[in-house]
């Protein structure tokens, strides 16, 4: 079974997932993923074509909080960046889950994505759907202390992610991420508990 855990940045993605992989999952960040993806010299070169030397850190590797603050300074910015790093990035991750289920075909493999549903399909990539929420107010809150961002950096990030609403619609699953990280470690079990029913 392959199971996708979305939601907006600062949700709680991460601690959903760690339930899992404590639980007995194989998980696969797509973010660390990305940053495969992010060294691949066509994507550097394809990258430093659009958005500009400046991108490169010293070591000619791609800088990513700059390119984060050049990408989503607009709509059209966000989506030439998506059409440079999205096909190598899906394909990149379809082999990793693919490598995982010869490897050990019964154990399921989480793939941990936070725009799972803004490119396309999510079921053309996983299973099960389980989208993680939590307030606007928490979200921004919690990315600004964990990534050491702006208040207007994060709520650019947002608006650059579908409505929690939207993710919502097409979820299996949905884990409210309101309380405190022993609530949403509590939250998550139970809906592994029903996986493991659903599967066998």
């Amino acid at each position: 079974m392959i199971i996708g855990v979305t939601g907006g940045i600062g949700a709680g993605k991460s601690t959903v997932c760690e339930v899992f992989e404590e639980s007995g999952a194989r998980v696969i960040d797509a973010d660390a993923v990305g940053h495969e993806v992010l060294r691949d010299p066509i994507v550097i070169r394809n990258l430093t074509d659009v958005f500009g030397r400046k991108v490169l850190d010293p070591d000619g590797q791609i800088a990513r909080r700059e390119l984060g603050k050049r990408a989503f300074v607009s709509d059209k910015n966000r989506e030439k960046l998506n059409a440079i790093v999205w096909q190598p990035l899906r394909q990149l991750l379809l082999d990793k889950i693919h490598a995982a289920l010869d490897r050990e075909p019964t154990r399921p493999v989480v793939v941990d994505a936070a725009l799972l549903v803004e490119r396309g399909d999510p079921k053309k990539i996983v299973d099960v759907l389980v989208v993680v929420t939590a307030p606007e107010a928490l979200r921004i809150q919690r990315t600004m202390a964990r990534l050491g961002i702006s208040r207007a950096e994060v709520v650019a990030r947002l608006s650059a992610q579908l409505s929690e609403e939207d993710k919502v619609a097409v979820a299996d699953f949905v884990i409210v991420n309101d309380k405190t990280p022993a609530v949403c470690r509590q939250r998550a079990r139970a809906v592994w508990n029903k996986l493991q029913c659903e599967e066998q």
